[in-house]
C-alpha cells in the first residue's frame, strides 16, 4: 500500500440530548491510501454515515468525537476548529452526498452555486471561475455545459444533478472525495454512469476516494480496499478481493451470503488472484 491519505484512528462519537448521551462509534479505525478507492461498508445504523460526518466535521447536533483521530496527509482533522474546517471542506476534501437535490440550493443556478464554492477557496476573476466551472462539468461527463451551468437544480434530472454536484465537489481541485450513499434514489443506469464517473475521475486524476454504500456489489466491483461495519464498529478490513473472498467474520459473511455476489467471486475476483 502506498502512503496513507487518511488515517483514522479509534474514532469515538457519541451524540447527546438534554436527557442522555448514546455512543455511536466505538474506536473506529480506517486507512484509505493515496489515489485508491476504499469502501465503508454495513447495513443501515451501522456507523457508516457517521464516521465519514466525522471525518468531515459536519456533526449532527449533539454529536461530539470524544475519542480518537482523524489525519489526512498531515493534518490533524480533529484539531481544527470550524473556520479552518471550512477551509478543508471543498478545497482539501471533497463531499457527495445521497440526494443531489437536497445537495444543490434550489434558488440559484449550477453556475452560481459552482462559482460561490470557487469563490471561498481560490483566488480567481470571473472569467477564470467560468471557465473553471465549464472545464469541471465537462470532466463529469456534461456534453452541453453552457446549458448545465445555467440551469436550476429542478431542470436537471437525477443523473445530470449528480453530475453537477460531484463537478461542483472537485472544482476546487480535492485530493480526497468522501462520497455518502452518491447513487441514491437513481435508477440501475444511471447509477452505474456514476459510480464509473467517480472510477475514471479517481484514475484520470489521482483522486482518493471514500466511498459509503450498502451494496457489496459496488465495493467488489469498484473499490480497491474496504472496512465493513457493524453497530458502530470496523469488524473487518482489508482488500477488497482477499475479504470477499475469505472473509473471517461471521457478519461479513452474511452480508455476502445476502448479496448477489456469486459470479463476482467465481469470475472477477478469483479471476485476479
Amino acid at each position: 500500500m502506498t502512503d496513507p491519505q487518511l488515517s483514522v484512528r479509534g474514532l469515538e462519537l457519541e451524540i447527546a440530548t438534554r436527557r442522555t448521551s448514546t455512543a455511536i462509534l466505538h474506536g473506529v479505525d480506517l486507512t484509505l491510501a493515496t489515489g485508491h478507492m476504499h469502501g465503508l461498508v454495513g447495513e443501515t445504523g451501522s456507523g457508516k454515515s457517521m464516521t465519514a460526518r466525522s471525518i468531515v466535521g459536519l456533526l449532527p447536533p449533539g454529536g461530539r468525537v470524544t475519542a480518537g483521530s482523524v489525519t489526512f496527509g498531515d493534518q490533524d482533522l480533529l484539531a481544527k476548529t470550524e473556520a479552518e474546517m471550512r477551509e478543508v471542506r471543498g478545497a482539501a476534501i471533497g463531499m457527495v452526498f445521497q440526494n443531489p437535490r437536497t445537495a444543490l440550493y434550489p434558488m440559484l443556478n449550477i453556475e452560481n452555486q459552482m462559482g460561490n464554492v470557487i469563490k471561498s477557496h481560490l483566488d480567481l476573476d470571473k472569467a477564470e471561475r467560468v471557465a473553471r466551472i465549464r472545464e469541471h462539468l465537462g470532466l463529469v461527463g456534461i456534453d452541453d455545459v453552457d446549458r448545465v451551468a445555467k440551469a436550476y437544480p429542478h431542470e436537471l434530472s437525477g443523473g445530470m444533478a449528480q453530475r453537477a454536484v460531484i463537478a461542483m465537489a472537485l472544482v476546487c481541485g480535492p485530493s480526497l472525495l468522501v462520497a455518502d450513499e452518491p447513487t441514491t434514489g437513481l435508477d440501475a443506469t444511471i447509477q452505474r454512469q456514476i459510480l464509473e464517473l467517480i472510477r475514471s475521475l479517481q484514475k484520470r486524476i489521482t483522486l482518493s476516494v471514500l466511498i459509503i454504500t450498502h451494496d457489496l456489489g459496488v465495493v467488489a466491483q469498484y473499490c480497491d480496499t474496504l472496512s465493513v461495519m457493524s453497530e458502530g464498529r470496523v469488524v473487518e478490513d482489508g482488500a477488497v478481493r482477499s475479504v470477499l473472498l475469505d472473509p473471517t467474520e461471521e457478519y461479513t459473511k452474511r452480508l455476502i451470503t445476502a448479496s448477489d455476489l456469486g459470479y463476482i467471486r467465481t469470475k472477477r475476483l478469483a479471476a485476479q488472484q
